[in-house]
Parts: structure tokens; C-alpha cells; sequence
């Protein structure tokens, strides 16, 4: 095959349709771009992008003259390694990668002082041999006082650490600097290497690449847990893992092994794509019990597509028992979108809620257990009217004396132009259908979406995913796509979702930048972009405030015309209006930390996430309100240092 025209929806989807023909890296090709592509507005004017590629050159003359040898990462075991660690793990990505790179540990720098020991020098030599053609997860002991260099031939090492360290919840991984020799960070290391303008400093994100959905939300034997859904190979999205950290204040995150990967058919596959896709936990006795969806199919989701559920127990959260399957068949009608189950007890009874799509409308899917383990499928919980895709990622639970369910409307334009959000629903409920008397969106900012909640004690605490649907994002090196809310504490009142953030953020408040009362108020160069803004009005009425300015790039929060919402200027999504529910604005609280913000009003009233990509390491807040307002503003403290 010499050349082929191909052509997507975007640019990239026809690279990367090119390069699986092909059956070879994007950067193992050249390609000319014949139509960039248009997404138009909501839709209209739409246009396929559409390139003509071929295999470079170079490339091929290296297939002919060499078949690609089998990966190898060699490891030589020498002296006086980092203490208490067991393990290294790295990622590698796919093998058609010919350049040669030699990653030489030089531990000499990170040796903890301790009193000088004799050692038996013993140089041994292993070498692993990597299996799959799209992803290898890389694993092999270690020993203490042991000093290792690494190699790393024919790939890209993405992501690698050590682990299984002493207390391992509270310690975490030691991450490794894959573009410094393998060189293992100290805490003020890792805070300096994610210190990126883009980089959230107290919103959850992994430290490189791409994660999206928050999975197995729940608090267990002290500490509260957060899985993810990770690509470790880039910031993109692609075959599935689990991601893992744990906090103890629901603030302070550390950075846990990976738990779940892809199946092994997927990793060996460049035209299929699935893997660990999302679920939840529930906390039994000395166990977590998990759920999942194992999903598995072609790159554009067909009758192909195969998505069924999965459970896994875990008395640790770092080791897990064997998956089973639990549930497979769908109920009749249902198309291929069937996944994401979320568990709960109530009373007596175990129950998940399934995303789903039945004859074409947007179905909560209800299944009821004695155990636990056993499912009965029971009835749909909630149908959707509105024409949308399927539900993702749906949430169900009793809250205040009434019955909450919330869902994510897959690609679903709104009113506004609004696209992918989260939905909730009040009601009440008997056992079988909920009658729901209210629903409005999640997140009026339309940049958060899958969220999760749990139950700890007597709160329930919801964290969503701060996606970019709007192709805004801007990748760095190091870098991440997504991150995730603050924790939020839910409650009903009059029917409707109120949502604060929980109280535990509050200790992250700093040094007070300005207090005080007017009409117009400016604050520039805010250290770091990362502040909290507390804003209240003895009258309302309409005001402008100034959240991030970037050349001809603009944020800002606004009332106007009896609205409220977020004025975008100068970016991919400024002809999108991101309204709130709230008509007259008392109060607002408003953390912003690097590219995203986040606004809380009148009390929990709503609650809006946007993303903006600001190169500036200065924050800037300008009020101009027509009438006068007090005004908070403290700086917000990094939860990595």
C-alpha cells in the first residue's frame, strides 16, 4: 500500500484512521492534509477532514532490512537503592517505535544517609520480553540497598514508578522522572515537574496523561479512594485502565498503583479499543466489592460493540481477586451503549443502575441483588424523552427523604449549544420506576461530566470529571488532559440539588490578597493563578468579573439581562452560552486554579466549571458591578507540597 486518502470527523480521528490502515505509528507517516475538517455550529455546515498519507520512507526501509525485534528492558542490580520499595512499573507504548533511547539510573544523588554497609556486589542481567503490540505494563521486584539501571529498547517508557513501599496508602508510589534518567523524585521534585501553567495544584489530576471518569468512589479503613479511568500513554484518550489515589482529608492526594488494565485482545488490536471501562464500589465488612464495565470493539461504537459487567473484591485496594462476570444479557431493546453500573445498598437489598439507550431514549437501567453478586434485571428506573445517545455513568441514592438519581447525556447538544452534561433528577421511589417531580443540569459550565457520589457517614459527596468537549486543550510536556472537581457535599432543598464544596477545602485558604467593599474592584497579579474569591451583594444586580485574560483569550463570570453565566471571549467556545439556573446572584464563591474555575452560587443554589487555558502565572479578578459588593480573596495552597 503506497498511499490512501482517508477522511473523519476531525483532523485527528483521519490520522489515526490513517495509521491503522497503514499499520504503523502516526509519527512512521507523512501525510497531506487535502480539508482540515469543520464541526460547524451544533452541527450545520459541518465538514469531514480529509488527508492523503503514506508510510515514510525511512520506515519502510527499515522494515525491509529488519523485521522489529521483540522489546527488551534490561535491568543491572548493583548497590544502594532507594529503601522499601519492591517494585517498578512502567509503561511502554506501542512497539513500532525504532528509536533506540538508554535510561541510566544514577541513584547516587537520591541515597537516603544512613550508616555506611557492606555489600556483596552481584550484577545479574534480566531482560522482559513485551507482549502486546499496543501497551505493555511492565513489572519485576526489586530489592533493597539495590541500585538498578534500566534500558529500554525499540520504545517509549510513558510513565513509570516505584511501589509497594510501607503503608503504601499513606506513602504512595515514588513516581520516576522518565525524562531524567529514571531519576526518582522527592516530594519537592514531583511539585516542581507538575508545576505547569495548565496544571491543577488543588483539583486531582494524574500526574501525566490523559484520565477521564471518576470510578469506585468510597471510604474505607480510613482513607477515601478515587479511581479513574487513565490512558497512560498519552493525552489522548485510548484503551482504558484503572488510575488510583487515596486521601485521608479528601484534599490531599497520593498517587496509588495502577489497579486495572485492558484486555489482552485489545492491546494486541490497533483497530478495536475497550478495556476497564467505569463502574463503582461498595464497602462489605473487610472487603470492597467492585463493578465494572469490560468493553470491547471497533474505533466507532457499532452492533460490534460488546459491553458487559464485571466484579472484582479488594481487602486492601491495591491487590484485587480475579474478575467475574455478572452481567451480560440486555434487556430487549437495548442498543449496543449498556454500561457504567453503579452499586448501592438500600435496606435489605443491593441494587445497581446501568446506562443504557432502549428503543432510541436515554434509559437508567435498575437491577436488584440478595447478595451482592447475583443480578436480576428489574425494570427501567427512568426513561428519557429527549433524544440523546445513552446515559453514562448513572448515580442513584436516597437523600434528605428523597430518592436522587443523575445521569450524563451522551453527545447532546442543549439549548445553549451546551454539549455533554450531567443531569439530575428528584423524586420519589417504590421499588420500581422513580417519579420524578424536578431534574435540572449538574453543572451549569457544561465542563464537568460523569460524575460519581458515595455516602461517608452523613454526607454524600459527589467529584466529577473536568473534561474538555470543546477542543480547547492545550498539551504540555509533562502534562495531563482532565482533572477532577472538588469534592462536593449534596443536599435537597425545596426539590432542587444544592451543591457545596466540602468543608475540608476551606484549610487550603492562604494568605488574604484583599478584603474589602465597591462597585470596582481590581486585583492583578495573583501568585500562581490559584485564588479563592468570595463574593457577596446586599442588592442584586448586574455585575461583570474578570476571571483570567490571555492575549485575546477572556473568562469572565457575568449578570446580565436577568442571567447569570460564564462570558468566554477569544476561544473555540465563546459562541456557546453557559447559563445558570440562578436569575439573581446574592453570593458567589469562585476557586480558580491554573485552567480551571469553578463557581459555587448563592449558597449551592448551582454550581459551574469551566475550563480556560491560560498561559499567565498571574491571576487577575475585576469586578465592575452595579452595585457594591464585599469581596474575599485568598491565595490557595497546593495540595502536591
Amino acid at each position: 500500500m503506497n498511499e490512501i486518502t482517508v477522511s473523519a470527523k476531525t483532523l485527528d480521528d483521519a490520522i489515526t484512521e490513517a495509521s491503522i490502515q497503514l499499520g504503523v505509528a502516526s509519527d512512521q507517516m507523512e501525510y497531506d492534509v487535502i480539508e482540515k475538517g469543520s464541526a460547524g455550529f451544533l452541527g450545520i455546515g459541518s465538514r469531514q477532514a480529509v488527508i492523503r498519507a503514506r508510510i515514510k520512507k525511512t520506515v519502510t526501509e527499515e522494515i525491509k532490512a529488519e523485521e522489529i525485534k521483540p522489546e527488551e528492558i534490561k535491568k543491572e542490580f548493583k548497590k544502594d537503592f532507594r529503601k522499601d520499595r519492591k517494585e517498578f512499573v512502567g509503561h511502554k507504548e506501542r512497539k513500532e517505535y525504532k528509536e533506540h533511547k538508554e535510561y541510566k539510573k544514577d541513584s547516587k544523588k537520591d541515597f537516603k544517609k544512613e550508616p555506611k554497609k557492606e555489600f556483596v556486589k552481584e550484577n545479574k542481567t534480566e531482560i522482559k520480553e513485551l507482549q502486546h503490540i499496543y501497551g505493555n505494563w511492565i513489572k519485576f521486584p526489586t530489592d533493597k540497598d539495590t541500585e538498578y539501571e534500566i534500558t529500554a529498547q525499540d520504545c517509549t517508557v510513558t510513565s513509570a514508578y516505584l511501589s509497594e513501599c510501607e503503608n503504601i496508602l499513606k506513602n504512595g508510589i515514588c513516581v520516576l522522572n522518565t525524562t531524567d534518567n529514571f531519576k526518582a523524585m522527592n516530594k519537592e521534585e514531583f511539585s516542581k515537574f507538575i508545576d505547569t501553567p495548565y496544571k491543577e495544584q488543588y483539583h486531582f489530576s494524574p500526574v501525566v496523561n490523559w484520565n477521564n471518569d471518576p470510578n469506585g468512589l468510597c471510604w474505607f479503613k480510613g482513607y477515601y479512594h478515587l479511581f479513574y479511568q487513565l490512558n497512560p500513554f498519552g493525552q489522548e484518550w485510548n484503551n482504558m485502565y484503572w488510575g488510583h489515589a487515596a486521601s485521608k482529608d479528601l484534599v490531599h492526594w497520593t498517587h496509588l498503583p495502577v489497579v486495572l488494565e485492558p484486555q489482552e485482545e485489545i492491546l494486541d488490536n490497533l483497530a478495536i479499543k475497550g478495556g476497564a471501562f467505569s463502574g463503582s464500589a461498595l464497602p462489605m465488612g473487610d472487603k470492597v466489592y467492585f463493578y465494572l464495565t469490560r468493553h470491547i470493539g471497533p474505533q466507532d461504537d457499532g452492533w460490534d460493540t460488546v459491553q458487559y459487567q464485571t466484579m472484582t473484591k479488594s481487602s486492601d485496594m491495591i491487590h484485587f481477586e480475579p474478575e467475574k462476570e455478572i452481567i451480560r444479557e440486555k434487556p430487549e431493546g437495548t442498543n449496543y451503549d449498556f454500561r457504567d453500573p453503579k452499586a448501592i445498598k438500600i435496606g435489605e437489598k443491593y441494587y445497581i443502575v446501568l446506562g443504557a439507550c432502549i428503543d432510541e431514549k436515554g434509559t437508567f437501567l435498575l437491577y436488584e441483588s440478595e447478595d451482592a453478586e447475583n443480578w436480576k434485571y428489574r425494570c427501567p428506573l427512568i426513561t428519557e424523552e429527549t433524544k440523546i445517545r445513552t446515559i453514562e455513568c448513572p448515580d442513584f441514592f436516597p437523600l434528605d427523604d428523597k430518592y436522587v438519581a443523575m445521569g450524563a447525556w451522551m453527545s447532546h447538544y442543549d439549548e445553549y449549544g451546551r454539549f455533554q452534561q450531567c443531569r439530575y433528577y428528584v423524586g420519589d421511589w417504590n421499588g420500581d420506576a422513580m417519579d420524578v417531580h424536578t431534574q435540572q443540569w449538574v453543572d451549569f459550565g457544561s465542563n464537568c461530566y460523569a460524575a460519581q457520589s458515595f455516602q461517608h457517614e452523613d454526607r454524600r459527596i459527589l467529584i466529577g470529571w473536568i473534561s474538555d468537549f470543546y477542543g480547547e486543550h492545550i498539551a504540555t510536556e509533562p502534562g495531563a488532559y482532565g482533572s477532577m472537581t472538588l469534592p462536593r457535599e449534596l443536599h435537597v432543598k425545596n426539590e432542587h440539588v444544592y451543591t457545596k464544596p466540602v468543608e475540608e477545602v476551606y484549610t487550603l485558604l492562604g494568605d488574604t490578597v484583599y478584603e474589602g467593599t465597591g462597585s470596582e474592584i481590581k486585583v492583578g497579579s495573583i501568585a500562581d493563578n490559584r485564588y479563592y474569591a468570595s463574593v457577596s451583594f446586599e442588592e442584586t444586580g448586574d455585575f461583570n468579573i474578570l476571571l483570567g485574560q490571555d492575549g485575546d483569550k477572556s473568562i469572565s463570570l457575568t449578570a446580565e439581562g436577568g442571567k447569570v453565566f460564564f462570558k468566554m471571549a477569544g476561544v473555540k467556545s465563546d459562541k456557546v452560552q453557559f447559563v445558570s439556573s440562578v436569575e439573581k446572584c446574592r453570593n458567589a464563591e469562585i476557586f480558580v486554579d491554573g485552567r480551571t474555575i469553578e463557581v459555587y452560587l448563592n449558597d449551592g443554589e448551582d454550581v459551574g466549571t469551566r475550563l480556560f487555558y491560560n498561559s499567565n502565572r498571574q491571576g487577575i479578578f475585576c469586578l465592575n458591578s452595579e452595585k457594591d459588593a464585599q469581596v474575599k480573596i485568598c491565595e490557595m495552597k497546593s495540595i502536591w507540597k
